[in-house]
């Protein structure tokens, strides 16, 4: 009986194991549940730079995507392709590999062979055993049940980008950051439903958008810190917005304790997604 009793229980864990890592961004709506604008949002989405590394972390690794989802589940990583010499997509925010790995060079001028060689070095440039991980990989581990921004650098192949998440059948786990119009409209042709993010400089650039042909469902403004105007105008567009707190002089460079209520302010001013480079820390200070 006791036996009968301990397999039971063993099937049960099993099960609830099997639970929590079931797919939870397969659909259209499950996508739209998350990045819709709300009016009613208590908490900002947070976006996790380069996945969120902290000091002694690497930028755009499996190690650092995979720590900070366990951190913050719910966080959106934001990750940086680049395509190699034979094109291949492989996750570096340089395209002169020097900064973040243990090699040299041009990451466009270099096969897939020579980058896998070399290590990625943590934030404060000391070397370690982490490899540059490809784009494939990190969609194979993410698909349905992590948050993704991509953003794929100029110069790489979109198409290619595209086919590669929907052959994961990661379209709705991700939202595409776009460098132009074109770029947006581009994706939109073969994947309508596909969320994009693109450059909001001025609140009425929904109208450009519109005019160009780009519709504004399923659309995330990129923007720098703005007035209270500015949200409502994109938000009444059903348009949510992003600001970023990371880099020199910004909210993350600063003590915690010092720029907490900042963090507060950029969110009941009207950013619904916070871009940090601290998404632990900062998720924390919405949910005390």
């Amino acid at each position: 009986m006791k036996k009968l009793v301990l397999i039971g229980t063993i099937l049960l864990n099993s099960v609830a194991v099997f639970a929590q890592k079931a797919p939870k961004y397969t659909t259209a709506k499950d996508l739209e549940a998350v990045f819709s604008y709300r009016p009613d949002r208590k908490i900002p989405l947070i976006l996790a730079h380069r996945g969120g590394p902290q000091a002694s972390e690497t930028e755009n690794s499996m190690e650092t995507f995979r720590h900070t989802y366990q951190q913050v589940p719910e966080a959106i990583l934001e990750m940086d392709v680049r395509m190699t010499k034979d094109s291949m997509l492989a996750m570096l925010h340089d395209d002169d590999i020097e900064r973040t790995t243990t090699g040299k060079g041009s990451l466009k001028a270099m096969n897939w062979a020579e980058l896998k060689t070399v290590f990625l070095r943590d934030l404060q440039g000391r070397p370690t055993r982490q490899r540059i991980p490809l784009f494939d990989e990190v969609l194979q581990w993410g698909a349905g049940r992590v948050l993704m921004a991509i953003d794929a650098k100029p110069g790489v192949d979109l198409r290619k980008v595209m086919k590669s998440i929907a052959d994961r059948k990661a379209l709705h786990s991700v939202f595409i950051i776009c460098y132009s119009t074109e770029d947006a409209l581009s994706v939109r042709k073969e994947y309508p439903d596909v969320w994009v993010a693109v450059g909001f400089n001025e609140a009425n650039h929904g109208e450009t958008l519109q005019k160009a042909g780009l519709s504004l469902r399923h659309l995330i403004g990129l923007s720098a810190r703005q007035n209270r105007e500015f949200y409502d105008r994109l938000h009444r567009a059903g348009i949510p917005c992003t600001v970023s707190t990371f880099g020199p002089g910004n909210l993350d460079e600063k003590p915690l304790s010092e720029v907490a209520q900042s963090y507060q302010t950029f969110f009941q001013t009207g950013a619904d997604i916070l871009t940090t480079d601290r998404p632990a820390e900062v998720r924390a200070l919405f949910t005390k």
